[in-house]
């Protein structure tokens, strides 16, 4: 890794502007110009100046015998009226033993778009730029937007064969060497080799656009403005909107992962069944508790079917989890150890552009194929995706917002929010009170005891609700955004105790019902734990029998019920349609002594669907 090297991670600002030469004795050139006021001013140069003082920059060059090579070039690019024009200019020229023969036959059998962005744009930037015996380190930016470090002693750490050759358009320093072109990283995509897969899917959101800034304005036609000359510049909706990184920022530096052909299409293998959307779905709105249809909307103007969406949506959101987690940016400590510098272990946590915190970061280290150095950056390119599936395409569901149903009454919690209560308990007023939450496992204590929270919260039934009514309260909760896979589902209840440690110990009898569409778009009810369906027609035990009830074994804590794992046929995700829990007494209350023996007040602090291979991964550290 001691080879890559980052023009730019010194983000020095770019001079726009330094109005004089100043006299120096370097390489036996003792000479000055007077300060300029404004551009005329470089047009005009002293009588005691060198000879080559009244020429245009292109006569200086194209009659310098150290510069054939360069001259060459300049004229198989045409870039010789460029270097002829009024614009002031400042040239670093490499003599032309510093351009190896190779080198100067690949660039001379090149176009002339690839000679002028990869030579002579790479060695020539605007305005003037002397070399002084004071002057500081700078970063030079030249006219192909690229970043070079600029000192007394050299340009892009080539030393100098001569310094400060002026010209009637420019100055001129001839180097001992020749700047490499490097393509940034957004360019590089087309440049991939064995990478089609990523290549082709980016580049098929490439758009070109007008420049208006840099386009040069001509007179209106028809009420439209026209350009004398257009200036077009090309964008990607994929990197902008999905990675989330501006690859063509010079300014800085990213470290973008290339997964090769075979990395792509194992990663397509796994990604692709999580969104196994049907074209119609019909859902339960349990709101309303009614069946509610709903169906895919085609995203091509020719495909205005719902059965051909389907698949189009399945293959976009399949690539866009592949992409989403592919860069990251040097400015991030967590980073580093992508741009060689540091280590990295099972348990360090990197950061994506997308904003996702991905462990097994050290597994991209190992499954690197080749490295590749960038004007902003590098690549990797490796042959396997490993970070966390449940950390990336397939993360668990989490809700803590119910719809609740009393007396029948189905309450959406947005819309009365009187008759739920959030409860934020204190963490300091929990202390020394550990013994509540020992039911609970350290998968769930991440959500239930977030970092950036100093609460433990859950939502409960209002009480006014519930005191001395005869109603069952339930619980509905809509589970948004469920992928086609497997998952292990948590309910964790939560006692009075928590808030009330003197309140009676009392225990809940629960049973869970679970709402969903199968393949076939029919919607169907399954008791869980899985293991029996019930009828459309929710009805609920009144008697005592533990046949598919859900006891809370330890009264007085906060219990993880554990509903076992269940499949999803389907994909939910980002529809409005989705499947529910609902959540039920099955205790009557029209007796005092059962409102006395069990405890009729529902508190929950989440649901949570976890991914099988994330619930697994817990077990075995167990």
């Amino acid at each position: 890794m001691s080879n890559i090297k980052y023009r730019n991670i010194t983000g020095v600002a770019r001079k726009w502007l330094f109005c004089a030469l100043t006299s120096l004795p370097l390489g036996g050139l003792g000479w000055a110009l007077t300060s300029c006021s404004d551009y005329d001013d470089y047009n005009t140069v002293p009588e005691d100046a060198l000879p080559g003082a009244n020429k245009t920059l292109w006569e200086n060059i194209s009659s310098d015998p150290q510069l054939t090579k360069f001259a060459a070039l300049a004229q198989k690019s045409k870039f010789t009226e460029a270097l002829k024009s009024p614009r002031f200019y400042t040239v670093w020229a490499p003599v032309d033993g510093a351009v190896s023969d190779v080198e100067f036959q690949r660039l001379m059998g090149s176009d002339s778009a690839t000679i002028v962005k990869q030579f002579m744009q790479q060695h020539i930037t605007e305005y003037n730029y002397p070399v002084s015996a004071a002057q500081d380190s700078a970063t030079i930016i030249t006219l192909n937007a690229k970043h070079h470090p600029f000192t007394q002693s050299g340009f892009d750490g080539f030393s100098y064969n001569a310094v400060n050759i002026p010209s009637a358009n420019g100055v001129m320093h001839k180097l001992n060497g020749m700047s490499e072109f490097y393509y940034n990283l957004y360019e590089n995509i087309d440049n991939l080799k064995g990478c089609d897969s990523i290549k082709s899917y980016i580049q098929r959101y490439d758009e070109y656009y007008l420049d208006v800034n840099a386009s040069v304005v001509g007179p209106l036609v028809n009420g439209k403005q026209t350009y004398l000359d257009s200036v077009m510049k090309k964008r990607n909706n994929v990197i902008r909107s999905i990675i989330r990184a501006d690859l063509e920022d010079e300014d800085s530096t990213f470290c973008m992962l290339i997964p090769n052909d075979k990395a792509w299409n194992d990663a397509f293998a796994a990604v692709k069944p999580c969104y196994n959307y049907i074209p119609n779905m019909d859902y339960m709105d349990i709101t309303k508790k009614t069946i509610v249809a709903s169906s895919l909307k085609a995203t091509d103007a020719k495909a205005d079917k719902a059965a051909e969406a389907a698949p189009d949506l399945q293959d976009s959101l399949t690539r866009r989890n592949i992409v989403s987690n592919l860069v990251f940016t040097y400015s991030d400590p967590h980073n580093l150890p992508f741009f060689g510098k540091g280590t990295l272990t099972a348990i360090d946590t990197v950061v994506s552009k997308s904003g996702s915190y991905l462990q097994d970061a050290h597994t991209v280290l190992q499954h690197t194929v080749a490295l590749g150095e960038m004007s902003n950056g590098m690549t990797r390119t490796i042959d396997s995706i490993t970070f966390r599936p449940w950390q990336t395409y397939n993360r668990p569901v989490i809700v803590n917002q119910p719809v609740k149903r009393v007396n029948g009454r189905a309450v959406l919690t947005a819309l009365k929010v009187n008759k739920l209560t959030n409860h934020n308990v204190p963490l300091d007023s929990l202390a020394r009170r550990d013994s509540l939450f020992t039911k609970v496992p350290t998968m769930l204590r991440q959500w239930l005891f977030p970092k950036t929270s100093r609460f433990f919260s859950y939502v409960a039934v209002d009480s006014a609700d519930v005191d001395g009514t005869t109603g069952k309260p339930e619980f509905c909760f809509p589970l948004e955004n469920v992928r086609s896979t497997t998952y292990h589902i948590y309910v964790v209840t939560v006692p009075a105790q928590v808030e009330e440690p003197l309140a009676d110990v009392k225990p809940y009898y629960l049973r869970f019902y679970l709402s969903w569409t199968d393949a076939a778009n029919k919607q169907q009810l399954t008791v869980l734990p899985e293991g029996s369906k019930a009828s459309m027609e929710i009805t609920t035990d009144n008697g005592d029998s533990s046949a598919n009830l859900i006891c809370v074994g330890d009264p007085g804590r906060v219990n993880v019920l554990d509903l076992g794992e269940f499949t999803f046929p389907a994909c939910y995700y980002g529809l409005d349609a989705y499947p529910s829990l609902m959540m039920m007494h099955t205790k009557t209350y029209t007796s005092s002594a059962n409102r006395k023996k069990y405890d009729q007040q529902m508190r929950v602090a989440g649901v949570y669907l976890i991914p099988k291979d994330y619930n697994d991964y817990w077990a075995n550290l167990q």
